[in-house]
Parts: C-alpha cells; structure tokens; sequence
C-alpha cells in the first residue's frame, strides 16, 4: 500500500544517494523497464548467461516475478533496490542474499540492464553505495559478490572498491566452449572504509 501511495505521489523511497546515481525502493511503473530488461541488454551476456537464458520471457510471469521481488519483499535493510537517475529513471537493481550457513555474511549482485549507461562509472557509484547502506544499517560482518572471468567490468568494479580477491572456482562450468572461473571477492566491516 504504501508503495502505492508513493507512485501517485511520485516520490520513491530513496534508500541512499549521491549525485550521480540513486537507489530506490520500486514503482510500479519501473515494471515496464523490467520486463524490457528481461528481453535485451547487454547485461544478459555477463551476469550468469546459462541462467538467464532460461528465465521467463512471459510478460505476465515477469510482472510476477518482478511484483515479488521489488513490491512485496520491504525487509530493512531492503535486499533489493532499483538503481536510478537522479531524475528516477531505473537503469538496473543492486540485490543481497545470504546463505543460510553462513547468517553473519551477505552476498551482493548488480545489474546496469540500460546499455547506454555502461562504462561511465554508474555500477561502481551504485554498488559503493549500496556496501556503505549495507553496513550502516546491520551489524553484518562480511560481505561478498562473485563474478565470471569473462566479466572484467565487474572484476574492476570489485577491486576500484577495495574488495579482496579471496580465490576463484576453477572452470566450473564450460559457457561457448570455453571453461569459465568463478571468482570470488570479499570485504570485511573493519576494512570497508566508506567514501572514497
């Protein structure tokens, strides 16, 4: 309801800000992005490909989809976000998880899905801000993202961050007849050193 009072409105939550780029909770009307996103982009070709391929192109399972991933699920701190403009237009989503084994560790994803705003800094400004949103609002002790080799965007915004590279799965799956790494990248409370 409440997210519905914000779309007549026209004022989002914003969960944090800097002057380039805004996370935000979802509108509704950002479904309509989504559901482009699910079917183009060049972030398809790089977040985990041989899973993408087989998510829904349906477009009422993806209104589904994204109803239940960005309108239901308000947890504080929120596990997802829509990264927009300043002007709110919605370039892409910053998510966490956790394992159930591992509760005192969450793990981070990104997706810049609009691709005229690749390689011009927006996902490193989002997922910076998004880390420093993470540790002030928990008590979280660690927190992770893992990357492809064939994704060096996101390996470079790993390290720009000061996340460490704490090791790698070694062509664990084979994706257009290469092997591929996974790789693994993490941060500690203690080491995060907020604005760069």
């Amino acid at each position: 309801m409440a997210l519905q009072a914000q779309e007549e409105n026209s004022e989002p939550l914003i969960i944090v800000s800097s002057n380039a780029v805004i996370l935000r909770d979802a509108l509704a009307a950002d479904v309509k992005s989504y559901v482009r996103w699910m079917n183009q982009g060049e972030w398809q070709q790089y977040d985990a490909p041989w899973e993408i391929e087989y998510l829904s192109r349906d477009e009422h399972e993806v209104r589904k989809m994204f109803s239940e991933r960005y309108m239901r699920n308000l947890s504080s701190p929120r596990s997802r976000a829509i990264i927009a403009t300043r002007e709110h237009k919605p370039l892409g989503w910053v998510n966490r998880y956790v394992e159930e084994r591992f509760p005192d560790a969450w793990f981070i994803g990104i997706d810049i899905c609009e691709d005229d705003y690749l390689n011009k800094g927006i996902g490193t400004e989002a997922l910076k801000l998004w880390v420093d949103y993470l540790f002030a609002k928990s008590n979280i002790h660690r927190i992770g993202l893992a990357t492809y080799s064939f994704n060096p965007r996101m390996i470079r915004v790993a390290e720009k961050l000061r996340f460490r590279h704490e090791g790698a799965d070694r062509e664990i799956i084979r994706w257009q007849d290469e092997w591929v790494d996974r790789l693994h990248f993490g941060v500690l409370r203690n080491e995060w050193r907020g604005p760069m």
